[in-house]
């Protein structure tokens, strides 16, 4: 698997000042994790480093003092994460774990360090990713005030159809394998919660969901109930 062919087509990495791309891919290296393996845990400080996502795709989650687990994030294909760390040089904030088989492509945080007092501009670059992320959350926050169960599952179904979704004849499924526990996790919600809406979903023929695969089977239905009346 080729490293460079990998850093070199995606769009962050190639827009990065072509100083600077030689640097941090010297000494990139390449992880796989199996499934249902933690890459780093709340806390951890002592292998941080900028990690882009080859394939597979990563639960980011953390537990409450009450001991409630909630999903924050899925990284997949494509993304990088890893950059706080890197800048304020702090412990972990969050748990990561595969939820199936994930290649990874790390960069130590001594070289991004190193990179970045040679040239600067690395942490406008890094920075970039955490904005992204920040965008991704105030969305979040703005559907879990405004909206009510129902249509937060059905806006993150909908969401999810861009990195996942796969065209079956009129359908689309999402190929990434959510139980409604997890679907739960990812809404703070319980499963009993999700299970009645699932059913009353697979009643009307919105979507159907089978050994974890949730297949969406009236994607306007669904976008509807993202903005309830």
């Amino acid at each position: 698997m080729n490293i460079n062919h990998y850093l070199n087509n995606d769009p962050w990495f190639s827009q990065l000042p072509v100083i600077v791309q030689p640097l941090l891919a010297g000494d990139a290296v390449l992880k796989v994790y199996q499934k249902g393996q933690m890459i780093h845990a709340i806390g951890d400080n002592d292998d941080a480093a900028l990690h882009f996502v080859v394939s597979g795709t990563i639960r980011v989650c953390n537990v409450s003092a009450s001991g409630h687990a909630m999903t924050l994030a899925h990284l997949s294909s494509g993304e990088w994460f890893g950059e706080i760390s890197i800048i304020d040089d702090n412990p972990r904030t969050h748990d990561a774990w595969t939820i199936n088989k994930v290649t990874l492509i790390s960069i130590p945080r001594n070289l991004v360090i190193q990179t970045a007092q040679l040239h600067p501009i690395l942490y406008k670059h890094l920075a970039l990713i955490t904005c992204q992320r920040i965008r991704r959350a105030f969305d979040w926050i703005d559907d879990a005030t405004s909206l009510n169960t129902s249509a937060r599952l059905a806006s993150m179904l909908i969401g999810l159809i861009d990195t996942y979704g796969q065209q079956i004849g009129d359908d689309i499924k999402i190929d990434l394998r959510l139980s409604q526990e997890e679907l739960g996790f990812m809404l703070g919600t319980t499963r009993q919660t999700i299970n009645k809406i699932i059913q009353s979903w697979q009643k009307q023929h919105l979507i159907d969901m089978h050994y974890g695969f949730i297949t969406i089977k009236d994607k306007p239905q669904l976008m509807a109930m993202m903005n309830p009346t």
